[in-house]
């Protein structure tokens, strides 16, 4: 690229992003910058006049060219922020989305609602943690006894554990691998929770570019309608639960009325559904009946 500043840097590197499609070249490839360079974005704009260092500039092209092939940001800069948290994130897991923080906020708010704040909370089981971004949330947010975060992706648990000691939440956290909640034995839990795989085959053909060509496809597909990993959380989990305990799933929107059904056929009288930020039918809830 030929570069002298920060600002040359921002300013081609935005270009090639332009070029390729991407909605916010400019932000994008200072975020990109600042990852590399150890520093916020406020400090990038900040120094666009100062040399760009020679040892970040190649490093800074290859980013770049990254993002620009359609790879998503998150991986390139290699972090996430989920609610309070910031996480560590790469092709070994999903990306955070705000809508799984629609889903911790109404865990924690039902606990809170039950067993009061300064309350002991007991066990959650979190399945498929992938990053473990859930099951490191509640254990920062809430007031839980443990967590254990299961994922049948070893890699995936890989680097929920690294996420763990970075963020060191004081709850201890357990990591499981094994499918479903098999991992969970005859341990008694409050609350089950889990952004289950809920893609249909034929959908994933449709994803966008950037799912579908970077982020773990066994993350995301679950059977020929979307449902096979909620239907057998939705049954194994009742044995499992406390009287009064929660399990709360992220669904599909468009399968809402086919995951509350299935939830009905399961025996959880008590389900409903409940709308994400963007209005979306999108939160499974059912209590366990006393």
């Amino acid at each position: 690229m030929g570069l002298t500043s920060v600002g040359d840097a921002l300013g081609k590197g935005a270009e090639t992003l332009a070029h390729a499609g991407i909605a916010q070249p400019r932000r994008e490839a200072a975020a990109i910058w600042a990852s590399l360079n150890g520093a916020d974005l406020g400090q990038v704009w900040l120094s666009q006049d100062d040399t760009a260092p020679e040892s970040l500039v190649s490093g800074y092209e290859a980013a770049i060219e990254r993002r620009s092939s359609g790879e998503p940001l998150a991986y390139v800069v290699g972090t996430a922020g989920f609610r309070t948290i910031e996480l560590t994130v790469d092709r070994r897991v999903l990306i955070p989305r705000p809508e799984t923080e629609g889903l911790v906020e109404r865990v924690l708010a039902w606990n809170t609602r039950r067993y009061g704040e300064e309350g002991n909370w007991g066990a959650v089981a979190d399945v498929g943690t992938g990053s473990g971004c859930v099951a490191l949330a509640l254990a920062v947010e809430g007031k839980f006894e443990r967590i254990l975060a299961i994922d049948a992706s070893a890699e995936a648990l890989d680097l929920a554990r690294q996420n763990w000691a970075a963020v060191a939440p004081g709850t201890p956290v357990q990591f499981c691998l094994g499918d479903g909640l098999g991992p969970v034995g005859e341990e008694s839990l409050s609350v089950v929770v889990s952004n289950p795989p809920y893609v249909t085959l034929a959908e994933y053909d449709t994803l966008d570019r950037g799912v579908r060509d970077h982020e773990p496809r066994k993350a995301l597909v679950s059977g020929r309608d979307g449902m096979d990993h909620i239907r057998t959380l939705l049954t194994d989990a009742a044995p499992l639960l406390l009287s009064g305990g929660l399990v709360a799933i992220e669904i599909d929107s468009t399968r809402a009325d086919l995951a509350l059904r299935s939830a009905r056929e399961a025996g959880w009288a008590d389900a409903r559904v409940e709308q994400d930020l963007f209005a979306h039918p999108r939160y499974l809830l059912a209590t366990k009946e006393f």
